[in-house]
């Protein structure tokens, strides 16, 4: 599957692509998208595979962000069983002022294996970017986060946060302490941090999920 996505001057776009791949982990998607951003353009993408196997996953999207073009594309997967995902998001910051934030969001287990790729280059005057990465990993599954950043120009500014580990464990704990069992636990916690559009802080995301269940059994 390969896009190509141009918004002219002032356009904007919101585009939310959900998948399920069915229960066998048999399927394979590989998908490239070129977007290109006129000036004061806004594009938002949120991709999410969250139900189901996702089977081999390849994912590569490329935005060209021109004069105070806003970018905000995102992503979240959970991966079982021996699912292979890899995600490449990346911005190109061409324009003056423009703006824009990679988000990625993605829970493993069993032996399943990531690749995430957040990539953000300013090449122009008072361009920001952010990259912003977190992936959740149980029993044998193997993650890895590269975050891309570069500034070609002395007044643009670039910044990444990649975070790769388990659960929270105070959350895990308040939750098993109200009668949930350990692997509930840990799967409620991992769908809330997932089942969000990731606009949020973690913390919020997590805890919001945490509340909710204790809310219930009370």
């Amino acid at each position: 599957m390969q896009a190509a996505i141009i918004l002219d001057e002032g356009a904007t776009l919101d585009f939310q692509e959900s998948h399920y791949h069915g229960d066998s982990g048999g399927i394979e998607v590989r998908a490239r998208a070129a977007v290109k951003l006129a000036a004061r353009a806004r594009y938002r993408a949120d991709f999410s595979l969250l139900h189901g196997r996702v089977g081999r996953l390849d994912l590569d999207t490329t935005v060209d962000a021109g004069e105070a073009a806003i970018a905000e594309p995102a992503s979240r997967v959970y991966g079982t069983g021996n699912d292979s995902i890899r995600i490449r998001e990346q911005v190109d910051l061409n324009g003056a002022s423009s703006h824009a934030i990679v988000r990625s969001r993605v829970a493993l287990r069993d032996e399943a294996t990531a690749e995430i790729v957040g990539a953000t280059h300013g090449n122009a005057a008072h361009a920001r970017g952010h990259v912003d990465c977190t992936e959740i990993v149980r029993d044998r599954a193997v993650a890895r986060a590269v975050p891309e950043v570069s500034v070609t120009h002395p007044l643009a500014k670039v910044t990444h946060e990649a975070a790769i580990g388990a659960v929270d464990t105070r959350q895990l704990e308040t939750l098993m302490a109200r009668g949930v069992a350990p692997d509930e636990a840990v799967d409620i916690l991992v769908r809330g941090l997932l089942s969000v559009a990731p606009a949020g802080d973690r913390p919020a995301e997590s805890q919001r999920a945490a509340a909710v269940v204790l809310a219930r059994r009370s």
